[in-house]
């Protein structure tokens, strides 16, 4: 791989590693710190450094997914297909025309959405969903009866077809706004919301990897070798949600939406 050096490469690994693990913890991809580490790093085009680091949350993803369904019961399958199918078709719609606009509009929209949903988080304003109102479904979580709740579409489903869109485009996965978006709009607990999201994670970036790769090129030398590091951060970040509070799950996801969103206008023009 002549775009890339020995070093650069083992700083590259052991980047996507880290990041990896400390956002697995709380259900997300990292894109919006995939992609800058390896634009950074790597001497190659915008559109192909974004196919390599879609290709790695998708990975990561489904380590996720694994581990917090099958360990720790936390994905509410019946939402998460439904928002899923959400997600894909924006998703797709997002990496096929992603040539039509400029990334720098796309990062600023980004950035700015994620400071609201960080604000809002801290600030604990959401959407109460009643059972009684129109869009509302009642759930249960098969498995965990202590998980009851009730999750407000009417409120969730058009800005989670916008986020997808915007995070097609950029080559990430969006799960720093949807899990938000899940939580202040549709009411869903926070851990379901970051365990349900792992099956959005991967609808999303499946298809905005399907979609990237009919228009770009994949640099799969690259990709697969960064791909272990993601899948053994994933695994141990996945494993590791459960021995942290609830409340500081919450202070790390809010911490972690405002440096992406700050990262994001720095590289906005970079």
């Amino acid at each position: 791989m002549d775009y890339v050096s020995t070093p650069q490469l083992v700083i590259a690994f052991v980047g996507i590693f880290a990041i990896s693990w400390v956002f697995s913890i709380f259900g997300r991809g990292g894109g919006e710190f995939k992609l800058p580490l390896l634009l950074s790093i790597v001497a190659l085009p915008f559109t192909d450094i974004k196919i390599v680091s879609v290709f790695l949350i998708l990975v990561q993803g489904v380590v996720m997914m694994l581990v917090y369904s099958k360990k720790h019961r936390l994905t509410d399958w019946p939402v998460a297909a439904f928002l899923a199918g959400v997600v894909g078709v924006a998703s797709f719609m997002g990496g096929y025309f992603s040539y039509l606009v400029p990334p720098v509009y796309l990062k600023g929209l980004f950035a700015a959405v994620l400071l609201v949903s960080a604000v809002k988080m801290g600030l604990g304003k959401g959407t109460p969903a009643g059972r009684a109102r129109f869009g509302v479904w009642h759930r249960m979580l098969p498995g965990n009866a202590a998980q009851e709740y009730d999750v407000n579409f009417a409120y969730l489903v058009v800005p989670i077809l916008l986020v997808g869109f915007i995070a097609g485009m950029l080559g990430i996965s969006g799960c720093g706004l949807i899990i938000p978006l899940c939580i202040v709009l549709g009411g869903m607990p926070i851990r379901i919301a970051i365990g349900t999201n792992t099956l959005l994670l991967i609808t999303s970036t499946a298809s905005s990897f399907t979609g990237h790769v009919i228009k770009g090129t994949f640099r799969w030398e690259l990709a697969l070798i960064l791909a272990v590091a993601a899948v053994v951060g994933a695994f141990l970040g996945s494993r590791q949600h459960t021995t942290i509070s609830e409340r500081n799950i919450k202070r790390g996801f809010i911490l972690i939406l405002v440096i992406a969103a700050i990262w994001m206008v720095i590289k906005m023009f970079k």
